[in-house]
């Protein structure tokens, strides 16, 4: 299928959240349930790759959670079992890249997650200046996730290619996301050229912040 994001925020993320709504589950399960929805909506196997191999790329260990390539492509690049580390296949995937998302949720994070970003240094700039620190911080992991794609957008830049936030709000006692808190991180992530995609468990649509404009409030299906 020909790749096309604004397909994919109006045809296949309202189902996806639908079907993902009222599962406590796993960031790597909520990746494994939107790859099922883009095979749904007509992407092809070897288009969508999850945990790509990155390291002719960009520096080891940085994986994305979930890559769309074009539907030309033929590979498998899987940072796992036989993925074929001699073939570096650096300038196909170059070719072929449409887009990266990263995805921030899960039933882990259900006492100490999403909810907890309610603090008032919400993209943690007190540890900006200490790294080490500010990566080992539970609560800074938002800001990092967002500055990982922009460190792809800026390598690869965003000509016909998107990068994506995907925060998924689980029920818990801290409740969901308020509006600031929502425009704090859509507007941090178009700082640095990537879509902000927001869905609260329990609610009818989602928010799209792009990487560029207005955010827009989206129906589920």
């Amino acid at each position: 299928m020909r790749y096309d994001f604004s397909k994919i925020v109006s045809d296949i993320l309202p189902h996806y959240f639908r079907a993902l709504d009222g599962i406590q589950s796993s960031e790597a399960n909520f990746a494994s349930l939107l790859y099922h929805h883009l095979l749904l909506g007509g992407h092809v196997p070897t288009q969508i790759c999850t945990e790509m191999y990155t390291a002719n790329l960009v520096r080891e260990g940085v994986r994305p959670d979930l890559v769309i390539f074009n539907e030309e492509i033929a590979g498998r690049f899987n940072y796992f079992k036989d993925c074929d580390k001699s073939q570096s296949n650096t300038q196909l995937k170059i070719d072929h890249l449409r887009c990266v998302i990263e995805i921030k949720g899960g039933a882990q994070q259900h006492e100490s997650g999403l909810g907890k970003y309610f603090e008032t240094d919400l993209l943690c700039d007190a540890l900006r200046s200490d790294p080490e620190k500010r990566a080992k911080t539970q609560n800074c992991a938002l800001a990092i996730d967002i500055e990982k794609l922009g460190m792809w957008s800026t390598h690869f830049g965003t000509n016909e290619r998107d990068y994506v936030f995907l925060a998924i709000d689980l029920k818990n006692p801290k409740g969901f996301w308020p509006s600031h808190v929502r425009d704090t991180f859509g507007a941090y992530c178009a700082k640095h050229g990537v879509h902000l995609i927001y869905f609260s468990q329990g609610a009818t649509s989602f928010w799209h912040y792009p990487s560029q404009g207005q955010p827009v409030q989206v129906k589920l299906k």
